[in-house]
């Protein structure tokens, strides 16, 4: 997955690899956790970025526990991010998730 795509400059060669190129990349990680409220986990990127990209995330199921978090990316490097799960109701205690999928996207800011 190159990162990033080539903007386009007069005078450049098409290529496969410059055809190909992509400004983003996404990913799903798979989340586990016992009794906790809260829960980071540090995910890398499949290929650096050459600058901190700007990225969203998205817990991909609603039934059970998860209907209660919330998830975000919190300390995005070119590198990777750290995955922030947090229950929203603290009031209601801590909670257990099995492989929760949770949805990824980074790309160049613009």
């Amino acid at each position: 997955m190159p990162v990033p795509a080539t903007l386009w400059r007069p005078g450049m060669r098409i290529t496969d690899a410059r055809m190909n190129a992509k400004d983003y990349q996404a990913g799903i990680i798979l989340v586990s956790f016992t009794n906790q409220t809260s829960h980071t986990e540090f995910v890398p990127f499949p290929e650096p970025f050459p600058v901190t990209p700007m990225m969203s995330v998205e817990i991909a199921s609603g039934s059970g526990v998860t209907g209660r978090f919330e998830a975000r990316p919190i300390s995005v490097n070119a590198s990777g991010f750290t995955l922030f799960v947090l229950v929203t109701d603290s009031s209601e205690g801590p909670d257990t998730w099995a492989s929760q999928p949770v949805h990824w996207i980074a790309h160049m800011p613009t």
